[in-house]
């Protein structure tokens, strides 16, 4: 799987790295996960700095339906979220927006690094 993800219980935080080409499988791979850690309420770090994705239209409406059902269920109990988009930010976030449901309330960031996104996640921890 092309997305690896590391938990950090005692500090309740987790990082998900993308490699290579993303697929559907691999994305709903990921909430599986951090539902199974009981992860849910941890902040998280998304970094796909290096993946890369070429879903197809009717594959980005199912992750974008499994998104929203995710966070009707969890809400604001899902803890803070920052995406690491690399150096190419820019042309990244659109695409990476376009999955955010609009229903959302988290705090959700998008970093060209992942410094940036840890020093945000300590903030919105009040750290």
């Amino acid at each position: 799987m092309p997305i690896y993800v590391t938990f950090y219980h005692l500090d309740r935080t987790m990082v998900g790295r993308t490699e290579g080409d993303i697929t559907l499988a691999d994305l709903m791979g990921y909430l599986d996960d951090v539902e199974k850690a009981k992860a849910v309420g941890y902040a998280k770090i998304f970094d796909c700095s290096v993946g890369q994705s070429s879903l197809l239209p009717d594959e980005r409406a199912v992750f974008a339906g499994r998104l929203a059902a995710y966070h009707a269920k969890y809400g604001k109990q899902a803890g803070a979220f920052a995406v690491v988009a690399g150096p190419d930010v820019i042309s990244r976030l659109a695409d990476l927006n376009a999955l955010v449901p609009p229903a959302d309330t988290r705090p959700v960031q998008i970093f060209g690094d992942i410094y940036s996104a840890r020093r945000w996640l300590a903030e919105q921890s009040g750290s």
